[in-house]
Formats: C-alpha cells, structure tokens, sequence
C-alpha cells in the first residue's frame, strides 16, 4: 500500500475500467489538486478529493481478505476531526468491515446506493410539454425545487440561501434542464455534469403535485438521448428507497448496476470508547 497519484496505471487496468461508470466520484475527483489517493496499484483504490468530502473506495470483485486489512489502515488515513466522516464502497467491502468488527464504523449510518446506467434510452409514456433552458428570472421558483428536494432525501439539509447559491451556477452552466407543460410552466428539473466519456445526471425533482404525469420520465428521456447523440455513456446515483425518481429513470431506459454502500467512520468513536 502506498500513496499514488493520478497517472497511476490502476485506473486503466481491466477491472477498474470495468467498475468506472460505477465509480464515477473517482474520475472526477482525480481532476482535484487536493485529492489523496492510495493504492495497492492491483486490487483497490480509496479516493477523496479534498477534506470534508466523502472518501471513495474502489475494490475489485472477489477481493482477498488479506488486502481488506491493507485498506482499513489506509483508511485511518482519511479520518478527520469531523463527528463522521462519509465513505462509499462496494458491499462486499462493507461486510467485511462489519466482519471484523472495524474499530472507527458507524454501525447506525448505513445508505444503499443504487447505480443506474443507459446505452439505449427507451422512449417514456407521452406526456404535455417540452425539454427547454430554464431562465435567469426563474431562480427563485427553482430555488425552491432544489430546497425541497434536499429535504425529501434527506441527506443534504442546506439552507434556502445556500439553494439559491447553487442554483445560480446551475443557470449559469450549459448542462442545466428544466421540462415545461404546455402552460408553459416549470414542472421538473435536472442537470448532469460530464467527465471524459460519462455524464452523471443530478438534482432531478418534479413537485408532488406535477408527478404520475410522465414529466420527470419524458424529461430524462430527452436529456439522456441528447448525452447519448453526444457520445457520452449517462448514469446517476440514486436511493432505493425513492421510488418517485427509480421509475422514472427506468422509464427512460436507465438499467440497474449494482448497489453501493454508504457508511461513515468517526475518529472521536475509539477515544469515546477508551
């Protein structure tokens, strides 16, 4: 075990290029000038692109018992003075940890993690509307869509200034979409940020109100057969547990990966135990 940088050759070995689209979060964080990486160089990768960021762990399939060792050491390496540090890996990673009674787990902060991927978009039930650009004059609304979206999944509780912040990047960006009905008003947003050949889809939310109507599935249907004209592969990360996005990506063409496991270690939990 040893810290690598970003041209090591693990990253185009067969088995990583296998997982990529999977672990996307570790291409983009590899363009980070913060990012710390250590490696076996053969059988894992953890990855965090700067303190305070959630810290990925790439393992390949059937990994040795022996290497999860190697990886729980490397991992003390990426614990903070934060109350709990996030971590995403493979579930087979996961049970071992729980296996062998990993000292720095939370055994109480556990997430499934669905990822979804499309090579052939399918075409959703018809609806009224069109795909289109949202305006400068619509942050407002839309600040709103991402505020309640934050609350409904539960996992990034952010202001409403801090909403609006962000969607004001998101208008300035060319990868932000919105759908509009034939009333021309706004009824489901997303965006989608590209790395190399893959582009993630993001921030999708329809309000209750505007939903069973086909909005959210003829909006990612339009924006993934555009990714894909432009000879990108599409995917998202999503929760199980959220079916009112799932069928909609489903809907779209969007075929499940695998699951993924989001987890969190404390440092402060083994000197509380002392």
């Amino acid at each position: 075990m040893k810290q690598i940088n970003q041209n090591n050759k693990i990253f185009n070995s067969e088995d990583f290029q296998k997982d990529k689209y999977k672990f996307f979060l570790i291409t983009q964080n590899l363009k980070s000038d913060s990012v710390l990486l250590y490696s076996d160089e053969e059988n894992y990768v953890i990855c965090r692109g700067a303190v305070g960021f959630p810290t990925w762990i790439w393992t390949k399939d059937g990994i040795d018992c022996d290497k999860v060792t190697e990886i729980e050491e490397a991992m003390k390496y990426y614990l903070t003075d934060n109350p709990k540090d996030k971590f995403t890996c493979k579930k087979e990673l996961y049970d071992y940890l729980l296996e062998d009674d990993f000292e720095f787990l939370n055994r109480d902060d556990y997430f499934e993690m669905g990822t979804l991927c499309c090579r052939n978009v399918k075409v959703p039930r018809e609806t009224d509307g069109n795909m289109d650009k949202p305006r400068l004059d619509e942050i407002e609304e839309l600040t709103a869509f991402y505020y309640k979206r934050s609350l409904e999944i539960g996992k990034e509780k952010i202001t409403l200034a801090e909403a609006s912040e962000t969607v004001k990047k998101m208008l300035n960006s060319d990868t932000f979409y919105i759908w509009r009905n034939n009333e021309g008003k706004t009824v489901c947003m997303a965006e989608y940020i590209v790395i190399d050949s893959a582009a993630k889809i993001k921030s999708v939310y329809t309000p209750v109100e505007e939903r069973k109507k086909a909005y959210a599935a003829n909006l990612i249907h339009d924006l993934t057969a555009k990714l894909l004209s432009e000879g990108l592969v599409p995917l998202l990360y999503t929760d199980y547990n959220y079916p009112a996005s799932n069928k909609a990506y489903i809907n779209a063409g969007y075929e499940d990966t695998g699951v993924l496991i989001n987890f969190s270690c404390s440092k402060e939990k083994v000197k509380a135990l002392k």
